[in-house]
């Protein structure tokens, strides 16, 4: 009877093991990247737009903050409402004042992995003709004409930041869109004209990418599912089935979110790692790389101002401006150049936006 008993107790220690076994792979398979980790809440959210000098102090910088040097992402809620873009780009506007413009990149894919080689060279009429009904995600340079509808903040009309100007991006497509989690090199700062788009951010400080995370370097990878892809991300983490037996890690980081509506910018800080997801609806946004520098040139500011321009207003738009530093490239003397305007952009009543 005693061996009897002892063999059932085994047994039952067995199916015990099991089950905690059974319950932990379920617990560690088939969670969304939104569903994992430590999530500390939105990021800063301001109404109203603050001075270069504190925007490169409180947020390029954050001084005396928990991210010191690193920089803190924010969101600048209705920044983007008084540009022309917010107000003017619906499809058919779009097509007929822009319909021959060229798009120089349309991906095929809306969950990205960077493995597909996108499209180049189509018209805008193209790309609206078929995108409502696609996987098509426009990701182009900012073309000539919408890059005269789309404005600098005010907290970049001085301080240094025209002079190191990388590049500039306008996002299209019809919603349902996923990134890879990965970091940029520059500053960004992105605003949204149409749909919403949804945040995840780790700070640099994360570590994030090492091999432990699911981090590749696209072009140095063996495995041949990279052959095609590009770039350095988390390129073995599949953000709707994060698999925590294997990148455990992932539950233990900080992260904060952020949600950018249509009308809102929000600046990125260059070394964050994020990931972006969009709703089921038509979403465009376009964003600024630059390198914002060690030092605010204070000078410029005051220069500006000594030519009869307010440095708190609309002065820049994206077609004044030329694009191309790289903070690497020592070469580059003189750096990217801005023409200022003769006039501001006339900001439309709050009550018409």
């Amino acid at each position: 009877v005693s061996k009897a008993m002892a063999g059932r107790g085994l047994m039952l220690q067995v199916l015990q093991v099991f089950l905690l076994a059974q319950e932990t792979s379920a617990a560690t398979k088939g969670r969304s990247i939104w569903s994992v980790g430590l999530p500390q809440g939105s990021v800063e959210v301001i109404d109203e737009l603050p001075s270069a000098q504190v925007f490169f102090d409180k947020y390029i910088q954050d001084k005396g903050g928990e991210f010191e040097g690193d920089g803190k992402p924010v969101l600048l809620r209705g920044a983007a409402r008084v540009m022309p873009a917010y107000q003017l780009w619906t499809d058919k506007y779009l097509e007929e004042t822009y319909g021959d413009t060229i798009l120089d990149q349309v991906e095929t894919e809306k969950k990205e992995t960077r493995t597909k080689y996108p499209h180049e060279d189509w018209t805008l009429r193209q790309f609206l003709a078929k995108y409502n009904s696609s996987t098509l995600y426009s990701t182009a340079t900012t073309p000539k004409g919408l890059a005269d509808e789309v404005y600098f903040l005010p907290v970049m009309n001085c301080g240094g930041y025209s002079k190191r100007l990388a590049a500039t991006v306008t996002w299209f497509s019809s919603g349902s869109t996923k990134s890879v989690i990965h970091k940029d090199g520059q500053d960004n700062i992105h605003c949204m004209f149409a749909g919403q788009k949804e945040w995840i951010l780790w700070p640099s400080s994360a570590n994030i990418a090492s091999k432990k995370m699911g981090w590749i370097n696209a072009e140095a990878e063996k495995d041949p599912a990279f052959k095609d892809a590009y770039g350095t991300y988390v390129g073995k983490l599949d953000v709707d089935d994060v698999d925590l037996e294997k990148y455990p890690g992932w539950d233990e980081l900080r992260w904060w979110n952020m949600t950018l509506k249509a009308g809102d910018c929000a600046f990125i800080p260059r070394g964050w790692f994020h990931f972006v997801e969009s709703p089921a609806q038509r979403a465009i946004s376009t964003h600024v790389w630059f390198h914002s520098g060690p030092k605010f040139n204070g000078k410029a500011c005051e220069a500006l101002e000594k030519k009869g321009f307010d440095a708190s207003d609309y002065l820049l738009r994206i077609s004044d401006c030329t694009f191309g530093f790289n903070d690497g490239e020592s070469k580059q003397r003189g750096g990217t150049k801005c023409t200022l305007p003769k006039k501001p952009l006339k900001p439309m009543p709050r009550s018409e936006l």
